[in-house]
């Protein structure tokens, strides 16, 4: 029940929110509490794991209170640097020991130095990136006085472990979920039913559209060497991977909101449809919104942010792009990808104002349409030539994820020529990857729909509310027969799940 697209995690989910209303008030946060621990234990690989989550809850909470009496400046850094070394430690072990072992091991080979590198089998905890980071900004935030340390021990842990944002997030702050714990709130029919339409449209998006691109997108990356796919296959693979990963995981936050909302809490918007943005910029404030925020407030503002002349703000924006990648997988590739994004950020911001003079001289650049889908288009193909990096890290470990993701841009450019002299060629190639014209056009039609509804700006659950309840009900059958006739269910699980 790792994945929130189980029909486990649907049953637990109705028993939990049935228990939930049944019971007084004062009891309710406690029965979360105790639900969210038999969550995080229910795979019996991670059940193991629970005194890691309890131990990082328990450390994180005594450190706040005795960060919060503590009066001595040193004593107070002392104690915030242990907590937060306790913290990332763990986070370390179980996701970067062994990188961090063969890198080494590589780095000493190519001087001539040999050396093994110890390798352990270790199995990272799931949600550990989550639940680490959460707990890591409410110990930052009650050192700077910006959060008061939390008394009740239950309260913190539930924060902690709340089990619809453990998974995939979104990475919430103290200070936001806390006091909502505190006061729970009465059944409201409205809201709990815009919540479990958020629950549907997560589902679909994730069965319908990103399951679905996923089936082409293997085909072509699961294939060593790639030597069946010329240059425009492996360009709509790519394309595709980066509407694929934004469904699959706007998906599981869709699902995390969804579920929030039923007991009444409200969690952080984790996308704003990044993929319309028109700069990079623009898409890394929506992409990923409660890690790219927390990244700002504690790495990015401490390195010294922007008030220190524009060189040093694009050495801590490098910076934060890099550790951003670490954070999504141990591997060169992942650091390659981040690094990548953060240098098109820069050159984006060092080059926009030229870039704005030079615009007022195209004559296309003053019909608003036009320039609006010029930038989005350059914005997506700028995002899905990273993304290369990204998802070749999922096939491949170590130096050889960057060699296959070079050998896709080495051979993005072949075969060109077979769009006008064999377009029977490239049209049985898109059969033989499962894009068949009756697929291509459910993928349309299904794309256009979470594209028109999530074009309105506020959360799908509450939009849907808004709606007429004669095209309200209809919406809801056609998700579901949509999900039935053309979904795809082979893989339940998350991409983002194993962050």
């Amino acid at each position: 029940m790792s994945s929130f697209f189980a029909v486990a995690f649907l049953v637990f989910l109705a028993g939990t929110c049935l228990a939930y209303f049944v019971l007084p008030k004062a009891v309710r946060p406690y029965w979360l509490l105790v639900c969210s621990y038999l969550f995080y234990m229910y795979d019996p690989e991670n059940a193991g794991f629970v005194a890691l989550l309890l131990s990082a809850s328990a450390v994180t909470w005594a450190a706040a209170l005795l960060l919060e009496r503590l009066r001595v400046k040193w004593m107070r850094r002392v104690c915030l640097v242990v907590s937060l070394a306790l913290c990332v430690g763990c986070l370390f072990y179980y996701k970067y020991f062994n990188f961090l072992g063969e890198t080494l091991a590589a780095l000493l080979d190519s001087f001539g130095l040999h050396y093994t590198a110890p390798s352990l089998d270790i199995l990272a905890p799931v949600g550990i990136s989550y639940f680490t980071f959460a707990a890591l900004g409410y110990v930052i935030d009650v050192y700077r006085g910006r959060q008061r340390a939390e008394k009740n021990f239950f309260f913190y842990a539930l924060f902690v472990s709340f089990f619809p944002c453990i998974v995939t997030g979104p990475i919430e702050r103290a200070e936001h979920m806390i006091p909502q714990f505190k006061t729970p709130q009465t059944f409201d029919y409205a809201r709990v039913s815009g919540g479990l339409f958020r629950i549907l449209w997560g589902f679909f998006k994730k069965f319908v559209i990103a399951n679905t691109l996923g089936t082409a997108v293997d085909a072509v990356y699961g294939n060593p060497g790639y030597g069946a796919y010329t240059g425009p296959i492996l360009l709509l693979a790519s394309l595709l991977y980066t509407y694929q990963l934004y469904c699959d995981f706007s998906a599981g936050c869709d699902v995390a909101l969804g579920a929030g909302a039923v007991f009444g809490f409200e969690l952080t918007e984790n996308f704003r449809q990044p993929l319309r943005a028109r700069s990079f910029t623009e898409l890394w404030r929506r992409w990923h919104i409660s890690l790219t925020s927390w990244f700002r407030d504690y790495l990015y503002i401490p390195l010294g942010g922007n008030r220190r002349g524009k060189a040093r703000q694009y050495i801590n924006q490098l910076v934060v792009f890099l550790v951003s990648g670490l954070w999504h997988g141990a591997s060169l590739s992942m650091m390659v990808w981040g690094l990548l994004n953060g240098v098109y950020l820069c050159v984006g911001k060092a080059t926009q104002d030229a870039r704005r003079k030079l615009t007022r001289h195209n004559p296309l650049y003053h019909f608003t349409p036009v320039r609006r889908i010029f930038q989005t288009a350059v914005t997506y193909l700028l995002f899905t030539s990273c993304i290369i990096f990204f998802r070749s890290s999922e096939v491949f470990e170590g130096s050889k994820g960057i060699a296959d993701a070079l050998y896709i841009y080495g051979h993005l450019f072949s075969g060109w020529g077979k769009l006008f002299t064999a377009p029977d060629a490239i049209g049985r190639a898109l059969v033989s990857i499962g894009l068949s014209v009756q697929t291509a056009l459910v993928l349309a039609v299904s794309i256009l729909v979470v594209e028109t509804l999530e074009s309105v700006q506020e959360p799908v659950n509450r939009t849907i509310r808004k709606v007429p309840i004669f095209l309200r009900w209809p919406l809801y059958y056609a998700l579901v027969l949509g999900m039935l006739f053309f979904g795809s269910f082979a893989n339940s699980g998350s991409i983002y799940g194993r962050f």
